[in-house]
């Protein structure tokens, strides 16, 4: 059993409020960092009207070094997420890296040993954001003044014994480490955030996806699971239609920019749909052109319509799949989506999209 002293105690708050410093006992450096400092609030399903569920992720880096001249071992990070709400729930999802074990909201790794100078490899641990209180009376999150708005506080302590060269006995020391958060709601409906984990992930705008009279155009983003984590950034914009635009046809000019860092293999997936109330009567989804970070060329098809196009094409999006709604008789059809138009586009890499 570890027996801790005040003074142990003081020493490792003030070192890891001041930073890693020279040879000496107790100089452990611990850095916890938010992958995505502002995380969309998860959702949950529902029946009527049927919309699926959005699980948002927030997840945190953690970097530990032995900056003293000595010898440390046994060492155990801790750690627990609360929301400032507290009739909000976070949940363990996973960790990427690390030797560590998860019970409810709390996660424990452990390193073996750290010589003097040496850090371990940073690993990541992740959460799935909470669902908004619908009782609750705090504001979406600032970071800053997490005290009074809403965010996800990541806090806990390090364990570890050290020996001074072999010659004196083991001394063992705990402090706190500084807490990290992330701040919870994002500012519209058409913008979702979120970190990424290993496994990948669905994320999406609008109500599960789904066009509605407050948001014409939505976009699904799905990551597949790949070699390392990631953040997704879906946002929403559009504007007004003017004689000189290039969506004359439409009555807003639409756009949604996805930003999920990394290069993906198989792809990813996006969705995109506009609502019925933004297409002229008449319309053919056919000769209606998507457009990819401001190239004129229209996206074209994909060679194939499981895969992304290759060669010199690879790392252009491509058009997997267009439907009209137009009736129950299409395949997918629901109420909601009565006379929308949808794109699917494969790529291996994310970017902005534009109609016109």
């Amino acid at each position: 059993m570890h027996h801790f002293t005040k003074s142990a105690l003081l020493a490792g708050v003030l070192l890891i409020a001041a930073g890693p410093v020279l040879a000496g006992a107790g100089s452990v450096a611990v850095v916890v960092t938010p992958l995505s400092p502002q995380v969309t609030y998860s959702t949950l399903a529902t029946t009527s009207p049927a919309r699926a569920a959005l699980q948002t992720t927030v997840g945190y880096t953690i970097t530990i070094a032995n900056a003293g001249g000595n010898t440390i071992n046994d060492i155990r990070f801790t750690g627990s997420v609360s929301a400032t709400d507290p009739g909000e729930v976070a949940s363990f999802v996973s960790f990427d890296g690390g030797n560590c074990t998860a019970v409810g909201t709390s996660v424990s790794c452990s390193i073996p040993q750290l010589k003097a100078g040496e850090g371990a490899p940073t690993f990541a641990v992740f959460f799935t954001a909470p669902v908004k209180n619908p009782a609750g009376v705090l504001p979406n999150g600032v970071l800053g003044t997490c005290d009074v708005t809403d965010c996800l506080k990541f806090a806990g302590s390090l364990f570890y014994a050290e020996q001074d060269n072999g010659a004196n006995p083991a001394r063992n020391s705990v402090f706190a480490w500084t807490p990290a958060y992330a701040a919870l709601g994002t500012p519209s409906f058409t913008n979702v955030r979120s970190a990424v984990p290993k496994s990948g992930g669905s994320y999406f705008t609008g109500a599960g996806g789904i066009t509605t009279p407050g948001d014409q155009f939505t976009a699904t983003v799905v990551v597949p699971s790949g070699a390392t984590y990631t953040t997704a950034d879906i946002t929403e914009s559009s504007t007004t239609v003017t004689t000189n635009s290039s969506c004359v046809d439409f009555l807003v000019c639409p756009k949604v920019q996805v930003t999920v860092p990394g290069t993906f293999s198989p792809y990813l997936q996006i969705v995109l749909r506009l609502d019925s109330t933004y297409i002229p009567r008449g319309l053919s989804i056919d000769s209606v052109n998507l457009h990819y970070e401001g190239s004129p060329t229209p996206l074209a098809l994909c060679a194939s319509p499981t895969m992304p196009n290759g060669g010199a094409n690879a790392g252009i999006p491509c058009i997997a799949k267009r439907v009209y709604y137009r009736n129950r008789n299409v395949p997918g059809y629901t109420a909601d989506l009565d006379g929308d138009f949808e794109w699917t586009l494969l790529n291996i890499k994310n970017g902005g999209y534009a109609i016109d």
